[in-house]
């Protein structure tokens, strides 16, 4: 009887310091997830698409001025973004490691951190490959955690496209290293169909997310996601090349598939975001952001995390565990 007392009163105090532990990994993203949207949407909207767009407008000795100012605004934001994302990839291997033991997620999360802070002292040859199989790894994982969520099948489904675009991304960009890697002779005949299947999962995933956390948006988001969408009609329709070009330098998307369907997927994730921030579900609104600074195929690692970090969030938000909500 005194061995059984002991052994409850050891669970029910596990569950409280597990309970504890969420606790404070909840506030820790709620101190860190503004700062890091910030700085995310700086380094995407600032040094991956302003400062690109730049290229293409004459420039007088006053805007190149203000040209290198932006500049230098982006390239802070980029460095801040990246280090705050490292903070976060960092709270998320304590959390899965000492809270859920779940070492299958902790453990590719970790050592892809440890070779994106290793990386700059060793040639890519090196690392490049180790790079590209734990990245895949975490997507995996985080496709498995989302699978065996408790959450809704729409849920599910609206977290699952997402991860699947990332994993389509990223392997076509492990392709030439696997194939350097394994002295085979390239380009792979799978890379570009893959990528593109890719692309139609980013559109399918927009729509799912919407229908999962935005359908019941109210008429003032709906204006606001019809503006987003509207300038990007506005900007293809007039030229359609150069917008090409900074959609791809922004984002990653090469826009094969039809203008339209691209803008309906701007409208229904503008949609959702902003309804998100209006209802207070700070949380999910945070992570839409990051996914969308990712953006398709991320070129640099600290891209690669926010979408980790945003899929991550999303996950946590649908079991209740994490949520940023409005301050009351």
């Amino acid at each position: 009887m005194n061995g059984t007392s002991r052994l409850v009163a050891w669970n029910i105090g596990r569950a409280s310091q597990e309970v504890s532990s969420q606790r404070n990994a909840g506030d820790f993203f709620a101190t860190l997830a503004p700062w890091l949207v910030t700085a995310a949407l700086v380094d995407w909207l600032v040094t991956r698409t302003i400062t690109r767009f730049a290229i293409f407008v004459p420039k007088t000795p006053e805007m190149i001025t203000g040209y290198q100012w932006l500049n230098w605004l982006g390239l802070a934001g980029s460095t801040m973004a990246a280090f705050l994302a490292l903070l976060g990839v960092g709270a998320i291997v304590v959390i899965e490691w000492r809270v859920r033991r779940a070492w299958w997620l902790a453990l590719p999360i970790a050592g892809l951190a440890m070779i994106t802070v290793l990386a700059p002292f060793f040639p890519p040859a090196i690392w490049l490959p180790g790079y590209a199989l734990l990245a895949v790894m975490v997507l995996l994982a985080l496709s498995w955690r989302i699978v065996r969520t408790r959450a809704s099948a729409t849920v599910r489904l609206a977290l699952l496209l997402p991860v699947l675009a990332m994993i389509a991304a990223a392997l076509y960009q492990a392709a030439p290293t696997l194939y350097a890697l394994l002295r085979w002779s390239g380009p792979s005949a799978w890379g570009l169909p893959l990528f593109r299947a890719g692309e139609g999962l980013v559109v399918l995933g927009a729509v799912a997310l919407w229908w999962a956390y935005g359908r019941r948006a109210d008429r003032h988001s709906w204006l606001a996601g019809c503006l987003l969408a509207s300038l990007f009609a506005a900007a293809y329709l007039a030229t359609p090349a150069m917008t090409a070009t900074i959609v791809v330098w922004s984002h990653g998307l090469t826009l094969t598939l039809p203008w339209w369907l691209y803008a309906a997927a701007l409208l229904l994730f503008g949609v959702t975001v902003i309804h998100a921030l209006r209802s207070g579900r700070r949380s999910v609104a945070y992570a839409l952001l990051l996914l969308a600074a990712a953006g398709y195929a991320p070129q640099l690692s600290s891209q690669f995390w926010f979408g980790v970090i945003g899929l991550w969030l999303l996950s946590e938000e649908s079991k209740g565990v994490i949520q940023i909500v409005h301050p009351s």
